[in-house]
């Protein structure tokens, strides 16, 4: 396939219109007539994710997070993400990112919330008429906070989440957000969810937010996104493609010691 076909079957499940005014989804490295062969799937376009492509003869990575966030104004070896793509080019490795838009319309928050059994889900924070960042439900009977965190931990493979709230209180309204969830706190507020599972929340926002009723779940910014990689692949699968496809191994960079 040609990269631009990998790059509209993709549009199909995250068009790049749907992401927000800040983000650069996209491809970011590569021509769009290259030919693609084999593909290989990870949260991020790390140097460890760089390396197993061309360790592993990879002709697309395709990514949640983008690999050029801000402008490079240089593209040399003294820049670390500037490395990283004279590594791709030099490689002939394309570089595709689904970021905000793949919050948006991919299906990150809806399989987050079908894992934690949420029902009658709606968007968190609504971008587009029926479409956003965020779900937010009922969990089908109450539990304890303490009985959440144990699953949260459980279906996203988790050694540990970090708590702010009372571990004995009971709640069934929850909001997820997959990734950073600090500005999520507000939707979550407005849309009455007593608990809010999210990542990269500081500690003062934890305890503002327990302030004002809800109970703060942290998975870790990874801990919960890592599911990018199981849905596009299955996607991928799905769609019967003439694709070789390979998924990067689960390795969560936050590491608590």
């Amino acid at each position: 396939m040609k990269a631009k076909e990998v790059v509209e079957l993709l549009e199909k499940l995250c068009p790049t219109e749907y992401a927000l005014g800040w983000d650069n989804p996209g491809m970011h490295v590569g021509h769009m007539d290259n030919e693609i062969g084999k593909v290989l799937i990870a949260v991020d376009a790390d140097d460890a994710v760089v390396e197993y492509a061309v360790n592993n003869k990879v002709d697309m990575i395709i990514t949640h997070h983008p690999l050029i966030f801000s402008g490079l104004k240089q593209v040399n070896d003294d820049d670390f993400i500037a490395r990283r793509v004279i590594k791709l080019i030099e490689s002939r490795i394309n570089c595709y990112c689904m970021h905000t838009n793949f919050d948006v319309a991919g299906g990150m928050a809806t399989k987050a919330a079908e894992m934690i059994s949420l029902i009658d889900c709606v968007p968190l924070e609504e971008t587009l008429p029926g479409e956003g960042i965020g779900r937010v439900g009922y969990l089908p009977k109450s539990m304890t906070v303490k009985e959440l965190c144990e699953m949260v931990k459980t279906q996203f493979a988790l050694d540990t989440v970090v708590l702010y709230g009372d571990e004995n209180i009971s709640v069934q309204r929850v909001a997820i957000s997959p990734g950073s969830g600090k500005s999520m706190i507000s939707y979550a507020k407005e849309l009455e969810a007593q608990a809010l599972i999210t990542g990269d929340i500081s500690y003062h926002d934890g305890i503002d937010a327990v302030a004002n009723g809800i109970q703060i779940i942290d998975a870790g910014h990874y801990g919960i996104e890592h599911i990018f990689i199981d849905i596009v692949e299955r996607y991928l699968r799905g769609a019967e493609v003439a694709l070789d496809i390979i998924s990067m191994p689960i390795n969560n960079p936050q590491k608590y010691i």
